[in-house]
């Protein structure tokens, strides 16, 4: 993404120390097993968040966004406390596991200030993510153990702030990430105890490895070559689709097939329509295979179904593979019914069993898996309550992930709330060639 010039004040953030906030009671010393799919290597990855705040246009009292999100913080760890613990994979069965407790670890909390005001930076609206980055906890994953979640508020001249979050992936999903960060800003507004209280359980979803040291049967990479492809000239952006536009898609879509037994979400038609538009923009060959994964939510698979408090990763990654020609000929519906049909394929609980036991082989295996073009939904990130602790909702919510994840991870998210006319519609994210995203931006256009 373009990095923003509509500043003739040159940016500068000042990180002041560091301060670890424990529980606020003491934690004896133990240690927390993850679930075979926040264990998977592939969901040791750190991802992070900018949760943009506008100034407050009315008085309130003196008490600052830093203050109250720490004081917040501390309370939290008093019921999600491993997250002030140290992750670390053993060497003995490649399993992730927490150390928790005896005044140890704790949440690395960082308060910043910045030389301008947040209009200047267009409130993060496409942003580079190398300069995002000065709003966010520095974090990294480490084999000698690191900590789960780091907070840092950046306070802005204009009295905005950004509260930036660095969680990994192996700690909870969006849905349980949109958990914790509701209840940090329930307990800044002023709330003794979050609203759903938080439920470990990892162990509801462990599966058995298979027997005697079986390699499990993988998945086979894609085999579509593009001329774009490889690269080191990479763009990320964010397209905007209006709630008018996917309405007319949906409706366009019904009558292609009728789906009236079925609610034709708006997941799968965006979903849809951007694998083909991606398709498109990669000028892939015709006889080579491409896929398109779904990250499947399996809370209701359990039996029973997980709480929800639980925030752990409760989802697989479904896949549908075409050859390119099939892409670009199949209609949108024909590709929704294929999506619909892993989707069911996920609720299968032998299935997910199944899922479970090639996951903990891959772990402790250390087999590596090639990776595939995936779509998530992080619509759910922060809509389990308002985050309004005196600040209104963030105007913007910006993730910020590692380059080799972006370019194989697009996602779906809010659309921002500093345009008005995009109530009830979609931001894509995605990352491309550079020569590929201009056509892609075409093809994606035709929706608008």
């Amino acid at each position: 993404m373009p990095t923003q010039k509509s500043s003739s004040i040159p940016l500068m953030v000042e990180k002041k120390l560091t301060e670890m906030v424990k529980p606020p009671k003491h934690i004896p010393l133990h240690t927390l097993s993850l679930s075979t799919l926040d264990s998977a290597p592939y969901n040791e990855v750190m991802y992070k968040m900018c949760y943009v705040f506008k100034s407050r246009n009315v008085g309130y009292d003196d008490n600052q966004p830093e203050y109250l999100v720490r004081e917040a913080l501390s309370v939290l760890l008093g019921y999600y406390y491993p997250l002030s613990g140290t992750l670390k994979r053993r060497d003995t069965d490649r399993k992730l596991q927490l150390s928790c407790g005896s005044d140890g670890g704790g949440v690395p909390f960082t308060v910043a200030t910045a030389n301008v005001e947040l209009s200047s930076l267009k409130y993060l609206e496409n942003i580079d993510s190398n300069m995002a980055l000065k709003f966010l906890p520095e974090v990294q994953v480490d084999k000698d153990g690191y900590p789960p979640f780091a907070l840092q508020v950046t306070k802005f001249k204009c009295g905005g702030f950004i509260l930036g979050v660095a969680l990994p992936h192996s700690m909870c999903d969006g849905y349980g990430e949109g958990h914790i960060m509701c209840a940090l800003t329930e307990l800044a507004g002023g709330k003794n105890m979050p609203t759903v209280m938080p439920v470990w359980e990892r162990e509801r979803l462990v599966g058995r490895p298979k027997e005697n040291d079986q390699v499990p049967s993988l998945p086979q990479g894609d085999t579509a070559t593009s001329p774009y492809l490889p690269t080191d000239d990479w763009v990320t952006e964010k397209i905007s689709i209006r709630a008018e536009n996917i309405r007319r898609l949906k409706e366009a879509t019904l009558k292609e097939y009728d789906f009236s037994n079925d609610t034709l979400t708006t997941f799968e038609v965006i979903g849809a329509y951007l694998w083909k538009s991606r398709v498109k923009a990669l000028s892939l060959n015709q006889d080579g295979v491409t896929s398109l994964g779904l990250a499947v939510g399996i809370r209701n698979t359990v039996n029973p179904p997980l709480p929800d408090g639980y925030y752990g990763n409760a989802y697989i990654d479904m896949y549908v593979s075409l050859t390119v020609k099939e892409v670009e000929t199949f209609t949108i519906s024909d590709i929704v019914k294929l999506l619909k049909q892993a989707k069911r394929k996920a609720q299968d609980k032998d299935y997910l069993q199944e899922e479970l036991a090639i996951t903990e082989s891959i772990t402790s295996m250390n087999l590596t898996i090639k990776g595939r073009f995936c779509l998530t939904d992080w619509r759910n990130i922060g809509i389990f309550g308002s985050m309004d602790f005196g600040w209104g909702e963030p105007v913007n919510i910006v993730p910020v992930v590692p380059p080799e994840i972006a370019r194989i991870v697009s996602m779906v998210m809010p659309a921002s709330r500093l345009d008005p006319s995009m109530v009830g519609g979609v931001q894509v994210m995605i990352t491309l060639p550079r020569a590929a995203m201009v056509k892609f931006k075409e093809e994606m256009n035709c929706v608008n």
